[in-house]
């Protein structure tokens, strides 16, 4: 239909899986990837189709933003291990394989999404939502930023519901039985009586001593406590935009700037339109005649369109569609509709590439163009900056000639370009300075050849226009520190561990005790005593250790009591005896849901089976890729 361009989708709902599904899918890819020329370079082969280099750096760069957003700093910190950083982009490639090999198993299955479903999946996209409705100019809008045709978001829509198709045949053939949903109802609601003894760490702590020989022995036990990570000192110079960003503008300048882009100021003339359409067929350029005929005659447009417009989504509102901009439609179409001069005015039956038209003129806005004093300080900040990114890309380039040519320093760089060199302390990738705190400076700082090398790093750029050379001062290797340096820390440590074994053994005490029944007078003569818990469920306010321990024990008999020791998160012991159990017999007004729940479990796991079975099958190749100090 020719008003996919303009208003995707029908009437009716879409369900949330999949507008998660298809949210997820731009999160992951990016939209710029659908429109992207992939690279020659290929990170994995899925039976024999590419999942180019290209792809992985969209979905990864993607990914990274999301988890940007979602953990803030934290994340920053995480990205200065380069491990970690390595984890994620191989996690991004395993998910962008699983999706190769559904979209695979989609193609072998001929499962394949109707238009309506696409236009409904488009038309709940929250990206084009306004006032919680379809917002058709969003939508144009953000396509066209996006530099993405109708055509393309349609057949990737498309291509995510049709895996979605393959993803609900599978969960939603998941269920669980009644008498299972039972079992978890009775067993979640079940309570337990209980006594738990607790003993205080501090209790014990008074009673340990350590001699210089026993922190040193801990000391050499337990070294890898005591590791000095990975450090380096270094030298460096940053290039920053934002530094050169204060020039005055000439007045001149700011004039020529809005003359040359005038049409920037310029809003073009807009026109709103309603039509009636009929698809193409034998005796349609007839049919739409003869109600041309009618409306002439005195009918209303509206109405006619209501009845007779095969484009049903403008039809109900009376033909009426979104204001447009010369050039955004269908060519014909567009030039017939700024034909029009008088509101109200029919034009002649327009043919276009999805069917036969009459257009009539609603309504017309005319071109504005904003004057000059209205933009100036708009011109004046984007020349400020387009100046200082023009002066720091030449220095930026000589910032790269004089540290390759001067390698051994950067006094030659800092010399002719008028920079301060900064020499920092000891840093670990963990600590490192602020504005060194990015993954490529910190891979290239604690590079094995950099370090032989001892010389410049290239430029390295950091985003908004800054940039930096280092050069590597002194390194230090991971180690232990040495015992001087840590004897307090050790002390404590060391003191603190004698403590846990004494209380430890003061809990399996009370344990033996307690099962022989003499435990009132081992509390007695440790002054401890016993608190009651009664009717503790798995949702009660407790110690997490003593509910995880409480329900993990076996139900006391007569003859064998149910008495065990744990360590509580305090770093405390304690000693639990379980005294009664008491499970519901009737189910709870939670039964269906609880079986919901769980057959959505269910369906997951035979979701993830179905991933494990498609890779079991599958030829997949990774390639060693190039090192892309972008990523």
């Amino acid at each position: 239909m020719f008003f996919d361009k303009l208003r995707a989708g029908a009437q009716g709902t879409v369900s949330k899986v999949i507008l998660v599904l298809i949210i997820l899918s731009f999160a992951l890819a990016g939209v710029g990837s659908y429109v992207t020329q992939p690279k020659e370079e290929v990170a994995a082969v899925v039976n024999g189709e590419d999942v180019t280099a290209q792809m992985l750096e969209n979905a990864y760069r993607n990914e990274r933003t999301r988890l940007e957003g979602q953990l803030g700093p934290q994340f920053s910190e995480l990205l200065g291990d380069p491990l970690y950083v390595e984890q994620l982009r191989r996690s991004v490639l395993e998910q962008l394989i699983e999706q190769r090999l559904i979209d695979q198993k989609v193609q072998e299955l001929n499962l394949y999404a109707s238009d309506s479903q696409v236009r409904n999946a488009i038309r709940e996209l929250p990206e084009f939502q306004q006032d919680n409705q379809f917002n058709n100019e969003r939508y144009q809008q953000l396509l066209s930023r996006s530099g993405i045709t109708p055509e393309q978001l349609r057949d990737n829509m498309r291509q995510d519901l049709s895996r979605q198709m393959l993803l609900n045949a599978v969960i939603g053939s998941s269920f669980t039985l009644e008498a299972e949903a039972g079992l978890l109802d009775t067993l979640s609601r079940q309570q337990r009586h209980a006594e738990l003894v607790r003993l205080p760490l501090e209790n014990f702590s008074n009673e340990v001593t350590l001699t210089s020989a026993q922190a040193k022995a801990y000391y050499e036990q337990h070294a890898n406590q005591f590791q000095r990570p990975e450090q380096v000192k270094i030298n460096y110079v940053l290039l920053d935009a934002s530094a050169q960003a204060n020039a005055a503008v000439d007045e001149a300048d700011i004039e020529a700037e809005y003359q040359a882009n005038l049409s920037a100021y310029t809003q073009p003339e807009q026109r709103q339109v309603a039509h009636i359409m009929l698809n193409k067929g034998d005796d349609a350029k007839e049919k739409l005649q003869a109600i041309r005929d009618r409306v002439m005659a005195g009918e209303s447009f509206s109405e006619l369109a209501q009845a007779e417009s095969d484009d049903v989504f403008s039809g109900a509102q009376g033909g009426e569609l979104e204001w447009m901009e010369q050039g955004a439609l269908d060519p014909a179409f567009d030039a017939a509709a700024f034909e029009l001069t008088d509101i109200n005015e029919v034009s002649e039956i327009v043919e276009s590439e999805f069917g036969f038209h009459l257009i009539t003129l609603l309504d017309k806005r005319e071109a504005t163009t904003q004057p000059l004093a209205e933009v100036r300080d708009v011109i004046s900040s984007h020349l400020v900056q387009e100046q200082a990114a023009n002066a720091f890309y030449e220095q930026e380039q000589r910032l790269a000639e004089l540290a390759f040519e001067f390698p051994d320093s950067l006094d030659m760089v800092a010399d002719e370009l008028d920079l301060p060199i900064v020499t920092t302390e000891f840093f670990s990738a963990q600590t490192a300075p602020e504005i060194l705190n990015d993954t490529r400076v910190l891979t290239q700082a604690f590079a094995e050849d950099f370090r032989h090398q001892a010389m410049n790093s290239d430029v390295i750029e950091l985003g908004d226009n800054k940039a930096v050379v280092i050069h590597l001062v002194e390194h230090r290797d991971a180690a232990v520190r040495d015992f001087t340096d840590v004897s307090d820390q050790v002390h404590e440590l060391a003191l603190a561990d004698k403590a846990r074994q004494l209380a430890a053994t003061a809990a399996t005490e009370l344990q033996q005790a307690w099962i022989a029944g003499e435990q009132a007078a081992w509390l007695a003569e440790h002054s401890l005593t016993v608190n009651k818990l009664d009717k503790v469920t798995r949702e009660s306010e407790q110690d997490g250790a003593v509910l995880s321990a409480l329900f993990a024990m076996p139900t006391p008999t007569e003859q064998t009591p149910s008495v065990r020791t744990l360590s509580l998160s305090d770093g405390s012991q304690a000693v639990l005896k379980l005294n009664a159990v008491i499970t519901p017999t009737e189910p709870s007004d939670s039964l269906a849901r609880i079986q919901e729940g769980q057959t959505g479990i269910q369906g997951q796991r035979e979701y993830e089976s179905l991933l494990s079975a498609l890779k079991a099958s599958a030829s997949i190749q990774y390639r060693k890729l190039a090192a892309d100090d972008n990523f």
